[in-house]
């Protein structure tokens, strides 16, 4: 969505869910999850019974059939052997799918099948069927006739962006970048071409675009340039220091001539 007259970024969405996560709602579609930089990644599509990452796990994340992960370090995964646990026993018989990007899928798989006490799942379900590895441009079959499909990211380790949408939709309705730098998306914009892209904003202040690049991550100044090319209707601002406040992100973004609204992944309240 292009705005013809200068805004800001808008609070106070999203909003808190009393669970320890955070629900945004933009039209019909809604997300809800957690995300703070090197703590805990998690977001759930429930629509179409699908999380993206599992850095905690909750009542909710269990529920789900499907996760996409965009990559295996700990604040992604954390949750995962919880997850497993709570979803095999809580919804025994329902689809238990966990998409990986591909190089990663062995080592994930090795670990999995030689975690303590996890034999309870090892006996529900087939870890090695589980496990699917995924590649740059795969497509795969959510529930309710929903679809997901994977694209490139920049980031220090392997790792996969994903592209969510429902039955009958071409345009995704989420895209979630990962962990990475803006490097993809200032190649081609079109990847967050969605209502709701969530990205990578680790690093905010002046000073350390540097060191964000270096740690393959997204810098706030990275996305306040990108957003005149991008074409998503609401870009949310995740994986942000468990420092930031909304005062913080407000002073640091000023106005925005043109592009999509801009959203921190943060509690309004933290002012």
């Amino acid at each position: 969505m292009s705005c013809g007259e200068p805004h800001q970024v808008r609070f106070p969405i999203p909003v808190a869910t009393g669970a320890g996560e955070l629900r945004l709602r933009v039209g019909t579609l809604e997300i809800i999850g957690t995300s703070i930089s090197a703590l805990a990644t998690a977001f759930v599509v429930n629509d179409v019974k699908t999380a993206v990452d599992m850095g905690r796990c909750s009542s909710l994340l269990a529920e789900q059939e499907t996760v996409l992960l965009t990559h295996c370090h700990s604040d992604h995964v954390a949750g995962l052997v919880a997850w497993l646990s709570a979803h095999t026993r809580r919804y025994e018989g329902s689809p238990t799918k966990i998409a990986v990007p591909a190089p990663r899928r062995r080592q994930l798989l090795d670990a999995l099948q030689i975690w303590p006490d996890l034999d309870g799942v090892r006996r529900r379900i087939d870890l090695a069927e589980a496990l699917i590895g995924a590649r740059p441009g795969d497509e795969f079959t959510l529930a309710r006739g929903g679809w997901a499909r994977c694209f490139h990211t920049h980031h220090s380790t392997a790792a996969l962006g994903w592209a969510v949408g429902g039955a009958g939709s071409d345009r995704p309705w989420f895209v979630f970048a990962g962990d990475g730098t803006v490097l993809p998306f200032a190649d081609d914009p079109s990847l967050l071409d969605a209502t709701i892209a969530v990205v990578d904003c680790s690093f905010l202040e002046s000073g350390t675009r540097v060191a964000a690049r270096l740690g393959g991550h997204g810098h706030l100044q990275d996305w306040i340039e990108l957003l005149p090319r991008l074409t998503c209707d609401a870009l949310v601002l995740a994986h942000l220091p468990a420092e930031a406040t909304a005062a913080q992100i407000t002073r640091l973004v000023g106005r925005v001539e043109e592009g999509p609204i801009i959203v921190p992944w943060l509690d309004p309240q933290r002012s």
